[in-house]
């Protein structure tokens, strides 16, 4: 008779594969990610990771999921930064949570052709709330610096953050049709744009 798996074996099983999943698209891309290429790269049979996820699909949305968590919670401790540093570092350390944070599968999901996919990355992405995050966590951390006297008084807060956040997510889906800038120099106007509202 064979024995279930306890909740605790699924779940490590599960993270097992994910990691998997995102070496297999790091290396090569999202086009790679195959189910059959997950199992040799975990080390498993060809059919465990069909008993844990639906389909391919399914294991590809999982790992966005993992990435765009990751991101939330680098933004979460980068929040809790306020009154550290300068204005401009911890802006250009935002711009590089964004910018730089490990996600080959968001990155490479595009490569995927498939309708429903796509629909389905979008609810995932939404409901993750990550879009959201990123003008809470500006808007969060520039209020603190204002209440700490490191921002002026007559500043507009939420408009200054909306409009890093905006540059900044752009860098981020533009791609080549709206380069990024040398890091030093993307460096170089945030930290002027802190200077502008510096007291």
């Amino acid at each position: 008779m064979t024995r279930r798996r306890s909740s605790e074996e699924t779940e490590a099983t599960r993270t097992s594969l994910v990691a998997a999943a995102r070496r297999i698209v790091r290396r090569s891309g999202a086009a790679a990610l195959t189910m059959r290429a997950v199992a040799q790269e975990a080390g498993c049979s060809v059919g465990l990771p069909y008993k844990v996820f639906q389909d391919r699909a399914a294991l590809v949305l999982e790992l966005i999921v993992s990435e765009l968590g990751e991101v939330s919670r680098a933004l979460d401790a980068w929040v809790a930064n306020a009154g550290k540093a300068t204005v401009g570092d911890n802006l250009v350390a935002f711009a590089r949570i964004l910018l730089e944070s490990d996600t080959p599968a968001l990155l490479h999901a595009n490569e995927i052709d498939d309708a429903a996919f796509v629909e389905r990355l979008h609810e995932v992405t939404v409901d993750s709330g990550i879009v959201r995050s990123f003008d809470e966590a500006i808007g969060q951390y520039l209020a603190r610096e204002q209440q700490l006297g490191r921002i002026r008084d007559d500043v507009a807060t939420e408009a200054f953050g909306f409009l890093v956040t905006g540059a900044v997510h752009n860098l981020v889906t533009a791609g080549e049709l709206y380069p990024r800038p040398p890091r030093a120099d993307l460096d170089r106007y945030l930290r002027q744009a802190a200077d502008a509202i510096a007291p």
